[in-house]
């Protein structure tokens, strides 16, 4: 083994209340951020690439603003922008792509109610990738291109479609990308498009007197057919393919009677499926058909898959695998006839019919044995109703085969041939309030529905590894790294040689640890690869371990598999690529591990975030990004071997201009010795001789953030560069937690942290904030009983008192919250009926009369995670007491806010309200007089 050698758019809306004053650390050359240039910050999402990597396409999305399609060759670097671009889909060969384009931002703010929206006007527009050419197709819903390259769809809008000459459903348009040929197609309701070859399929709806006709129908016989329908002129149904190679259409099937739904193409474009249900039914779920269409055939012809007890349910999955040979299906338990909902009194008498008068009663039940509680299951009501008990049906042999016979089952409904494995995790619902979550693993044979039992009650992260061949489970249980065997039903405790720990050596929560993960398989499935805290080991049929990359834990370096092949194949026969991560320095890297001669070769490495995104399909080439905090993560292009790097974009240009930031490692010990980190942000032209006011963000661990950009965005967090503009430093210390102490814990590392800026210098000791939330607005709750060292604090949605927060609901999931205290993040460890001391010591109201140091706190009255009545303990608690606090209340907020102007205005009086204790400048009007109840439409 080889040692290391090495180690946007302009803004709709101008606001002049957020103009600041110009921070001391300002250069003459840049400015401070204003929120409104934060707001025009982009990201790159919807990323979209052709198989070469020679076209790459996304949206450059604002976080308020117009966004930008954009189009990179990659040879040349070459761009081309669609004004509102997003959606982006690339045509099979590269040469075109197609966005779709949305109103401008002004026409959406403008328009305020349902009916002005739905009015405004979104396009399709077609990128000439060669020439940078577009056209552009109005009113489009939707668009996409056949699998061939040749040609474009672009489906319209209902409104449109219909003041267009199509009444009984959208305009399909058809472009024919050579030529530029339009066909137009009416009266459409769905499509779909082959991944290869030139097959599309629609559903086109006509009155029975103007039919659809296929080629090769016999019209006369049609018309006399049709002719007693006529006079009611119902609306037919018909499934058309249509080949864009030689324009022949085919009727699948057509109905007056039918709805059909879930066009599907096999990947390889031999097999169409699609379903049909009668339009009315007396049932509370329309049964399906499932209809099958081969290559060769002229029409589709419905296929057997019924299930005794069970329809096939319009929320099927229907999916194919890769490799075509098989369609996976769902049912659902046969439904009951639909009740009568009219309960308005038929006659005198009736008005006194108790059945009657009991149908509109609105009542919940909360039974102690139930599985879910009655809030989750109301959260999970319209998922049950959409479950289905997966089966997988084999186009080609005609069959199908039940694979699970319980609709809220998991199933990895994935590519493997032989093999699937399953998750049942109804034993355990009711103990999911207070132990979390866990279920029972299964391995599936595909061919027969057999199954076999692999381990009960894991973790539910624990989902296993199926081997290749499909024959071995991998899997972690009671921290010990295990191995089913198919053929033998038993399972074999593997690695045992390695004498290194399989799962999170660091875990701090009161449940069993995650384990580390299979990185992939060998193709012959004769040994697995997997992963210790650092480095990867390959484990064969004997159970033996070997340690691949040697290295990691030695110098502290992490190495991951960066991509597999299907069915998580690692192909040994070239080099594997790995992703490395340096623990303490937080650097990052990719190297190449060449297996044969178990060799580790570093390709690039350094004091960036790396990140791969995607390589060619000859793999000769990777897209990737590098990132810092000075250093947005703009796509690059590089070979195999990170040679040659090329920077593709450069999405947020502007930065130059504005005060930045350089960051670096800062370490120290917790009170109790435990080492940490924490990353110190510096403001441009940081003055070594002043002391600086310093705004503290923190969660559990942030140090791993060293090497990130900073995501520009306006919300609930405070924006680094934002106050850095403002000659504030930010710092993002580590926390260490330990059981039954969460609140202590908080103390006992931030306290020290505080200490150590302070002695390096750069804090004033007078002018430190605090800012947390969720969690880390808990412990900053917390631990300003225990300490004065922070002038003040903001905390966002916290726990005050975990005896009431233990049983209240996280009414987003409807999930009680005994278990985040029990097994999870809260980190009590016991039930509050078993040890309540901790729940009390841990418990800011409880000790709220220690606390000396100014409070904002932050709430959502809508928060869907933690109840907002935790908030109003606190603020009653410190106003009882005569402590300075004030709570802000944001109406019909969920946990993290959502309304743009309410995240304006919490970042304006974060910074206001910090401004005032650290920075001495004027006290803001609601921090010292309050605001009267406001009334809002």
């Amino acid at each position: 083994m080889k040692q290391l050698t090495t180690y946007f758019a302009l803004l709709v809306l101008v606001f002049s209340m957020l103009q600041f004053p110009t921070a001391s650390a300002q250069t003459a050359e840049t400015r401070p951020l204003e929120l409104t240039d934060i707001m025009q910050f982009r990201e790159i999402e919807q990323r979209q690439q052709s198989e070469n990597l020679e076209t790459i396409a996304f949206s450059a999305n604002p976080d308020y603003g117009d966004r930008e399609g954009i189009v990179v060759r990659s040879q040349d670097g070459e761009t081309f922008s669609v004004p509102r671009g997003h959606a982006p889909k690339v045509s099979q060969d590269g040469a075109f792509v197609v966005f779709m384009q949305e109103p401008t931002l002004l026409e959406r703010e403008q328009a305020s109610s349902r009916e002005e929206r739905a009015k405004l006007v979104s396009n399709a527009v077609l990128v000439n990738v060669s020439s940078g050419e577009q056209q552009s197709f109005s009113h489009a819903s939707s668009a996409a291109f056949s699998g061939d390259g040749n040609y474009l769809l672009v489906l319209h809008v209902k409104e449109f479609s219909k003041e267009n000459g199509s009444p009984e459903g959208q305009i399909l348009t058809l472009v024919s990308l050579s030529s530029g040929e339009q066909q137009q197609v009416n009266n459409v309701s769905d499509y779909a498009v082959a991944e290869e070859g030139s097959r599309v399929v629609w559903v086109e709806h006509t009155k029975h007197e103007e039919a659809v006709q296929e080629e090769t129908a016999d019209s006369e016989t049609a018309n006399s057919d049709n002719e007693s329908a006529k006079e009611e002129a119902q609306v037919e149904a018909a499934v058309v393919m249509f080949n864009t190679g030689n324009s022949q259409r085919y009727i699948l099937d057509r109905s007056t009677e039918l709805k059909y739904s879930k066009l599907t193409f096999a990947p390889n474009a031999e097999f169409f499926a699609f379903l049909s249900g009668e339009k009315e039914t007396k049932l509370t779920e329309t049964p399906q058909t499932l209809w099958l269409w081969q290559q060769g055939q002229a029409s589709a012809r419905p296929a057997d898959v019924a299930r005794d007890g069970m329809i096939l349910s319009e929320h099927s999955a229907m999916r194919f695998s890769d490799d075509s040979q098989r369609l996976f299906i769902g049912h659902r338990p046969t439904p009951e006839e639909k009740q009568e909902t009219d309960l308005k009194p038929k006659s005198a008498e009736d008005l006194y019919n108790l059945d009657r008068l009991l149908g509109d009663r609105r009542l919940q039940v909360w039974h102690g044995d139930d599985g879910m509680i009655q809030p989750q299951q109301r959260q999970t009501y319209s998922r049950m109703q959409r479950a289905t008990a997966a089966a997988v049906f084999y186009p080609a042999a005609g069959n199908m085969v039940a694979l699970s016979n319980e609709p809220l089952e998991s199933i990895s409904l994935n590519d493997h041939p032989f093999a699937a494995l399953a998750w049942n995790s109804e034993p355990y619902q009711r103990e999911v309030t207070w132990n979390g979550f866990h279920h029972d693993l299964y391995w599936v044979d595909l061919a027969t529905g057999e199954r076999k039992l692999v381990a009960e009650k894991l973790r539910s992260s624990e989902r296993g590894s199926l081997s290749p061949n499909g024959r071995y489970v991998v899997f972690v249980q009671d921290n010990v790294l295990k191995r089913f065997d198919s053929e033998s039903g038993r399972s074999q405790v593997v690695g045992t040689n390695a004498n290194v720990s399989w799962v999170d050596e660091e875990n701090d929560v009161p449940a069993e640890p995650r384990s580390y993960g299979v990185a992939g398989w060998a193709a012959d499935s004769s040994a697995f690869w997997v992963y210790d805290r650092f480095d990867i080991w390959q484990i064969d049929n004997n159970g033996n371990a070997v340690n691949l990359t040697q290295v990691g834990r030695e110098s502290d370096r992490q190495f991951r598999v960066v991509f597999t092949d299907d069915h998580n194949v690692i192909n040994a026969e070239e080099p594997v690529l790995l992703r490395a991560y340096h623990e303490r320095l937080k650097t990052s890297g990719f190297y190449h591990f060449e297996v044969a001669e178990g060799e580790l070769t570093e390709l690039i490495e350094g004091e960036k975030t790396y990140s791969f995104l995607a390589h060619s399909e000859d793999k000769q080439q990777v897209l990737f990004t590098e990132q810092d905090f000075r250093q947005f993560p703009d796509l690059m292009i590089a070979d195999r071997d990170f040679s040659a790097p090329k920077q593709l974009t450069n999405v947020n240009p502007q930065q130059s201009e504005f005060v930045w930031g350089n960051a670096e490692l800062v370490e120290w010990e917790s009170t109790r010795g435990e080492p940490l980190q924490g990353v110190l942000i510096k403001p441009d032209n940081y003055d070594a001789n002043k002391r600086y006011p310093v705004m503290v963000y923190f969660y559990e661990k942030f140090s791993q953030r060293l090497y990130q950009w900073n995501q520009m965005k306006v919300n609930h967090r405070p924006n680094f560069p934002y106050f850095l503009g403002q000659d504030y430093v930010v710092f993002l210390p580590d926390v260490h937690f330990r059981h039954g102490a969460p609140g202590p814990s908080a103390t006992e590392s931030l306290v020290p942290a505080m200490e150590k800026i302070i002695e390096m210098g750069v804090a004033d000791p007078d002018a430190i904030g605090l800012h947390g939330h969720s969690w880390s607005g808990y412990q900053a709750a917390f631990l300003v009983a225990e300490t004065d060292i922070f002038a003040a604090v903001v905390s966002g949605a916290p726990v005050s008192n975990m005896t009431s927060a233990y049983s209240g609901i996280r009414w987003g999931s409807g999930l009680a919250r005994q278990f985040q205290y029990e097994t999870g993040q809260s980190r009590i460890g016991d039930s509050m009926y078993d040890n309540l001391e901790p729940y009390l010591k841990n418990s800011p109201v409880f000790v709220a009369d220690k606390i000396n140091t100014p409070m904002l706190i932050q709430f959502g009255d809508k928060d869907e995670a933690v109840p907002w009545e935790q908030g109003i303990e606190y603020y009653l608690a410190l106003r009882r007491l005569d402590k300075p606090v004030v709570m802000l209340q944001y109406e019909g907020e969920p946990h993290h806010l959502q309304r743009y102007a309410n995240k304006i205005d919490y970042t304006l009086k974060m910074l206001e309200f910090f401004d005032y204790y650290l920075k001495g400048e004027e006290a803001p009007e609601w921090w010292v007089e309050g605001l009267e109840y406001q009334h809002y439409e």
